[in-house]
This record gives structure tokens, C-alpha cells and sequence, in this order.
């Protein structure tokens, strides 16, 4: 069963490889998994981009659905007042950036690196790829800056959080 995010879809991640989707053995243990645990193994494969795939929709479908004022209350962090809307879109741009990066990555390995002939053909026919490939400049110098934003957009969740449940 292919997993599928309207949101994580929109940033051009390919739906054919984030969370887990990659994965295709084992069904049947997965199905089990499921079933006992509410979640598979995939889950936890690889938990830094798990939490960041839920927090990036949550907040996305947080945006689009809220009926609450939130530019009235703030929140602050890291010596930043920060309105509710505020923060509810660092963190959404700040996430997004972080997956972008991380399934570039991914794709760049692959696609350049390992495999170029499957690359090529892939970046004809596949517009995510051809985009994270071709059209987006991606430096190793931001790697720091990009892991950095997303581990105080954790944080930022969090105060926001503590101050909801006030």
C-alpha cells in the first residue's frame, strides 16, 4: 500500500519515494505491523524525515483549515516573538526546505552519482526529478544552515504547542 501526502507532493517530492514508499518487500509483515501497532517499519526507518513529513503536512493542513485568529497570540523562541501565523510558517518553510534537501540528496545520489544513464532518462520523463536535478541550486554549504532551521522549527512546534494548551 503506497502511502500518499497532497502536501509533500507538492514540493515535487516524487510519491513513489517518500516515507517509506521505497519499500516494497515484505507486505504481508507490514500489513501485521499495521494492524498491531497502528503503524510498519517504515515509520521508523528513518525518523528525522518521518517527523519531518507529519510535521510539514500537520502544519500545512493547520494553514489551510484554521478557523482561530492567529495573529493575536504569540509565542517566544529562541529570543523571537513570533504571532501563531508567524511561526506556524517559519516552520512550514523551513520544514519544506529541509525535505527538499534531504530526498535532493537522495535523488542526486542516485540518479547522478550511481546510476547517470537511468538519470538521464529519469529527468526526461519525471518533472521532480528533472527539477531537483536541474532547475534548483542546491550548496553543500546550506546543509548546516537547512539542519539547523529544522531542529528550532522542532522547538518552535513545541512552544507553540505549550501555549495552546494553556
Amino acid at each position: 500500500m503506497k502511502r500518499r501526502n497532497q502536501y509533500i507532493s507538492q514540493l515535487g517530492v516524487s510519491g513513489r519515494i517518500y516515507g517509506g514508499n521505497f519499500v516494497t518487500e515484505k507486505k504481508l509483515y507490514r500489513i501485521h505491523q499495521r494492524y498491531r501497532y497502528g503503524f510498519d517499519y517504515r515509520d521508523i526507518f528513518n525518523m528525522d524525515m518521518s517527523y519531518a513529513e507529519w510535521l510539514y503536512s500537520h502544519m500545512r493542513m493547520y494553514k489551510d483549515n484554521s478557523v482561530h485568529d492567529d495573529t493575536m497570540a504569540t509565542v517566544t523562541f529562541d529570543g523571537k516573538e513570533y504571532t501563531i501565523k508567524e511561526a506556524v510558517d517559519w516552520i512550514i518553510e523551513n520544514i519544506g526546505e529541509f525535505i527538499r534537501y534531504d530526498y535532493y540528496l537522495d535523488t542526486h545520489f542516485d540518479y547522478i552519482t550511481r546510476y547517470p544513464l537511468i538519470g538521464k532518462i529519469m529527468s526526461k520523463f519525471n518533472p521532480a526529478v528533472r527539477m531537483y536535478l536541474q532547475e534548483y541550486e542546491w550548496l553543500e554549504d546550506n546543509e548546516c544552515q537547512i539542519t539547523d532551521n529544522f531542529i528550532k522549527a522542532g522547538g518552535l512546534f513545541i512552544e507553540i504547542m505549550q501555549y495552546c494548551w494553556l
